[in-house]
């Protein structure tokens, strides 16, 4: 513990001194911002029909609470915090795995520059504050590979999990990669794996179901927002043409048909913004899944200036939807749009898989590329490598008895961090590709595992020093 917080220590120190001469510090407020600084919290039906979770909010209202003024710049220094804990934590556990000193050190400042924190830490929003806890999850799951699950971790887990989630529901993936991470944990009985999977699963589910259950009640909606669909119908609906979207069955062909003329009249009337909206009539679509970059480049013009207008629209024309509050319509838009992304995943589902295998493979090197154009961590990785190569020439040929016990104890350690930097990476970016492009902040932060876990393979290739006999 006392290790633990020196490096905590330092690395808060470090990384603020870092964003202080970078420019990072001062608060950035960004088009998501207002949806939590101003989240309504005045009843029950205000909560349930809200676009965010109240995790983030609640932090910002504790906030301006303790800071007045101060608020949005204590919330950075919060979010330089939680990464300077998400720093300490795997440093104290990668050196119970028996990794060397100078691996510790490089794993973790290869974590503590990454993309998502550099890019996020001043920004008003959630991505770097639950990149920042997702990370101490990982950590926790670490510790459990290595001396085993208990009911005390499970609940530890859980319910850091439960606050990941209600910060920032693209984390939801959490649920299924940590019970999936336990079962397949090496060393344990078949039946044991089940206990243990549906132990670390058990209080996240009761919690979500919990959250659900309490819209349903509240606004007669079980689900986790009335959010997320019309980020997937911005793409769902790219892969139809307009003659597909308007035969759409019952009402859903009126939303069909509204969206094709939006962004057919949106095209028209500014081709450069629209970015090539204009989806007429075609003589064959299927080849739509395959135009992963221009759905992707259309997809916010397709969210905020076709899909959500149009739901609006036919909504405003629903009797029984345009008498309810705003908060209540927002829901049941959201409901339209659900069961329009349902509707046309069952119609044309090899349309959608080719969208989903495309955006997977676009998630997996886009996160690879940002991490080599960013600048830092660029730098620190290049001299890691060149360090392996040049120490590469002062390898012993011979494995000595203490290289051989080394690297024996250090190879379930690499072996767990393996899985954890490989499956955390391709479970985020295949959830968030159900329903959205895999863009930058969010391959990234799936992503934020791989730095440490290069970091690790470089600088376990360069031999120590031998010790002298006693």
């Amino acid at each position: 513990m006392k290790h633990f917080a020196l490096i905590t220590l330092a690395a808060f120190v470090i990384l603020m001194g870092t964003c202080w001469t970078t420019n990072r510090f001062a608060p950035h407020l960004v088009p998501d911002s207002p949806s939590y600084t101003e989240y309504s919290f005045s009843s029950a039906e205000a909560v349930a029909t809200q676009i965010r979770t109240p995790g983030y909010p609640v932090i910002v209202r504790l906030t301006k609470k303790l800071a007045n003024e101060n608020a949005m710049q204590a919330l950075v220094v919060l979010h330089i915090a939680l990464q300077s804990i998400a720093v300490g934590w795997p440093a104290v556990e990668l050196a119970a795995w028996n990794f060397s000193r100078r691996t510790v050190v490089v794993a973790c400042c290869a974590f503590a520059i990454g993309c998502t924190f550099w890019d996020h830490v001043n920004t008003i929003a959630t991505d770097a504050p639950a990149m920042s806890l997702a990370a101490m999850i990982g950590i926790g799951l670490l510790r459990v590979w290595r001396t085993g699950l208990t009911p005390r971790r499970c609940v530890v887990l859980g319910t850091m999990t439960v606050l990941v989630i209600a910060i920032r529901p693209a984390y939801l993936f959490l649920i299924p990669w940590l019970m999936l991470s336990v079962f397949v944990r090496p060393g344990v009985t078949f039946s044991r794996r089940w206990v243990e999977a549906i132990g670390i699963g058990a209080l996240p589910v009761i919690a979500l179901l919990g959250w659900c259950t309490f819209r349903w009640v509240t606004v007669d909606d079980f689900g986790v927002l009335p959010f997320g669909h019309q980020n997937m119908a911005a793409v769902t609906t790219q892969l139809l043409d307009a003659e597909e979207l308007e035969a759409l069955p019952d009402q859903l062909g009126e939303l069909g048909k509204e969206i094709a003329d939006r962004r057919i009249e949106m095209a028209a009337g500014d081709r450069v913004a629209a970015d090539g909206l204009d989806l007429r009539r075609i003589a064959d679509a299927a080849p739509r899944a395959d135009s992963y970059t221009t759905i992707e480049n259309r997809w916010d013009a397709m969210t905020y200036m076709v899909v959500i207008p149009a739901a609006e629209a036919v909504a405003k024309r629903t009797p029984e939807v345009s008498d309810k509050s705003p908060g209540l319509q927002r829901v049941e838009q959201h409901r339209m749009l659900a069961e329009l992304d349902s509707t046309i995943v069952r119609g044309y589902p090899l349309r959608y898989l080719r969208w989903i295998a495309l955006a997977i493979r676009r998630g997996v090197w886009g996160s690879v590329a940002d991490m080599l154009m960013h600048p830092i961590f660029f730098v620190v990785t290049m001299g890691l490598a060149v360090a392996a190569c040049v120490a590469s020439i002062r390898f012993n040929p011979m494995k000595t008895t203490d290289s051989l016990r080394e690297h024996a104890s250090n190879r379930a350690g690499l072996a767990t961090l393996t899985w954890l930097a490989l499956s955390y990476w391709l479970f985020k970016i295949a959830f968030v590709s159900l329903t959205s492009p895999p863009i930058g902040r969010f391959s990234d932060a799936a992503a934020m595992w791989l730095p440490v876990w290069i970091a690790v393979m470089l600088a376990s290739q360069i031999r120590q020093k031998p010790h002298p006999n006693p």
